[in-house]
């Protein structure tokens, strides 16, 4: 044998390759092991700073001062008490509002909290959700917990928009449910009355991020349905398939009444192809939800059509084009059916409104149906 090659010692390497104890290359400002794993890179000493208990907070039986191995990404803070109270209240009751199925309730509980353990700006996530959701159960803390959503969630999106240009099968499974948990964060979100796009599209965020979630699945790796989210998948492709075979023989009457609309006004036969093919599509989901019951439906029921429905109207409707929106005020008596969850209670009412107020006084007319079924008046 010959002799043994020097070992080099990573004196400098980052806090997270320390932990690990694997050898950083100290290549700043994010070395390969971090990049790879898609977690924030951090060099130096992470000092334990958390900011005093205010008037008014929640009790808790510590706070951020009482640091802990974990770090959350940043140089300034680590895991500590309010952080811990914070994952055992997702662990133990926001896990639980995300889905109806004890399957997709035990991947959400036990699966989703062992994957933000490598990825901080996951594990932000699931704390900025369920700082909403006690922010729902506790109004008298609303502002508090509120507040501490938007700090962790916003610290988390910088560290994703990092590694987000290259998503591979390392980092996949990470950014993948990061997006699922900034939409549902998205809708969460206290809303402003008539304030419908008002603020650079922040009352439709989710829907790009949603849609983002195929681009994801395209980039990353197959294992990413064969590791710990596979219940999710495999769920949700076994709905999709029922959903596919069934006919639309349940079509609102109003949605043909749609359709005739766009063909007597759309001149464009392209465009008219779109919207049609976009009103067929959801005429599917509304097949589901009649056949199956409004309470059997999951979530993979009712978004499957925004991430069915083509490049070419989502376009439209991001150019806000009249006939487009109109089409998803229909959209949203769909989503009425997810209001079972705290975090879509008022999002269907909200959006409609939102539209109505947008669309001229010919095209306000055309939402007539999908308003009264949602139960709004302007």
């Amino acid at each position: 044998m010959g002799p043994r090659r020097a070992h080099t010692k990573s004196r400098n390497g980052c806090q997270w390759c320390k932990a690990r104890k694997v050898k950083c290359d100290e290549t700043r400002p994010h070395c390969n092991n971090c990049f790879k794993h898609g977690i924030q890179c951090v060099f130096g000493e992470s000092a334990p700073v958390g900011p005093a208990r205010q008037s008014g907070s929640p009790p808790t039986l510590g706070t951020s001062s009482a640091a802990s191995p974990v770090s959350l990404g940043e140089n300034t803070e680590t895991m500590g008490m309010a952080e811990m109270a914070l994952l055992h209240h997702f662990s133990t009751s926001t896990c639980y509002t995300i889905s109806r199925n004890p399957i997709l309730q035990t991947v959400w509980q036990i699966r989703i909290p062992q994957v933000s353990f490598s990825s901080p700006f996951v594990f932000r996530a699931i704390i900025a959700l369920s700082a909403l959701h006690l922010a729902r159960v506790k109004p008298e803390f609303h502002d508090h917990y509120v507040s501490q959503a938007e700090l962790h969630h916003n610290t988390a999106l910088k560290m994703v928009s990092a590694i987000l240009p290259d998503v591979n099968k390392e980092n996949g499974q990470s950014i993948y449910v990061f997006s699922i948990l900034t939409c549902i964060i998205s809708c969460a979100k206290p809303r402003i009355k008539h304030d419908f796009w008002a603020n650079g599209d922040r009352d439709i965020e989710w829907l790009n991020l949603f849609r983002g979630t195929i681009h994801i699945l395209a980039s990353a790796d197959h294992s990413l349905k064969m590791g710990p989210l596979a219940p999710m998948f495999a769920m949700g492709h076994r709905r999709m398939l029922a959903r596919d075979a069934r006919s639309a023989t349940a079509t609102p009457p109003c949605l043909l009444v749609l359709k005739q609309l766009l063909q007597d006004t759309v001149l464009d036969p392209s465009e008219l192809q779109c919207y049609h093919d976009s009103i067929d599509d959801m005429a599917m989901s509304f097949a589901t939800v009649s056949e199956i019951g409004s309470q059997n439906c999951e979530t993979a029921d009712i978004f499957i059509w925004l991430l069915r429905v083509s490049d070419q109207y989502f376009g439209y409707f991001q150019q806000r084009t009249p006939e487009a929106m109109v089409i998803f005020a229909y959209y949203c008596v769909l989503m009425k059916e997810m209001e079972w969850a705290w975090w879509m209670q008022g999002f269907s009412v909200h959006t409609i409104s939102g539209i109505y107020y947008i669309l001229g006084e010919e095209h306000r007319c055309w939402l007539q149906w999908p308003m009264q079924q949602v139960g709004w008046v302007p």
